[in-house]
């Protein structure tokens, strides 16, 4: 019986950490100019593609037709942006 429990409690941490790797891994790329950009709204477009970000954190010295890359994640049907860097 008690080999069964710890079988149990294995399955269940492997099953927790396997869930958490996927849903850490879930980023996105996206490069390309800035066509819409608007901090209040709280979003930027970039190629057809708007993206949800924090103005306060990543939006200093934003400038609509930069050329950006977007570090994106995917969640409830929005893309929030992680990072926004100068492309290269």
């Amino acid at each position: 019986m008690k080999a069964m429990k710890t079988i149990g409690t294995v399955a269940v941490v492997l099953a927790t950490g396997a869930g958490a790797a996927a849903a850490a891994g879930g980023t996105h790329e996206a490069k390309g100019r800035i066509e819409h950009l608007n901090p209040r709204a709280q979003h930027l477009t970039v190629g057809h593609q708007t993206y949800r970000y924090d103005p306060r954190a990543m939006g200093q010295g934003l400038r609509r037709g930069e050329k950006v890359s977007i570090v994106y994640r995917e969640a409830h049907g929005h893309r929030y942006a992680i990072r926004i860097l100068p492309a290269v």
